[in-house]
């Protein structure tokens, strides 16, 4: 047997109305809340994927391989880097070198022989 909401009014007993299911707040149909509410959607997937990625780069044997390989890469690249910007230094050091030796040569053919 099951009891009916409600409560007495004047010793006679009234049964309370049946609340309608409460519907859930409309959507509005317009096509920038839609298109804002996807692109939310979308934003907040990317996030959770990058925070899984992340946690398999750190937390997987894989993922630290992966790290490793491209601190190594990483490691030739700036090697190679420096090494060529000092084969350069020292090319041009060589260079100006040169060009002080023949000028300073140049001065003492202008001068003639000393007295």
């Amino acid at each position: 047997m099951t009891e009916k909401k409600g409560h007495f009014e004047k010793g006679v007993w009234v049964e309370d109305p049946v609340a309608a299911p409460a519907a859930p707040p409309s959507i509005e149909t317009n096509p920038i809340d839609i298109r804002l509410a996807a692109a939310t959607e979308s934003v907040i997937s990317a996030v959770d994927d990058l925070a899984k990625a992340t946690r398999d780069l750190v937390a997987t044997d894989e993922g630290r391989k992966h790290i490793e390989n491209s601190v190594k890469e990483t490691t030739v690249k700036v090697q190679k880097s420096f090494d060529d910007i000092l084969a350069r230094a020292k090319s041009e050091v060589d260079k100006a070198k040169a060009d002080v030796e023949k000028a300073t040569a140049d001065m003492g053919k202008t001068r003639g022989p000393k007295k």
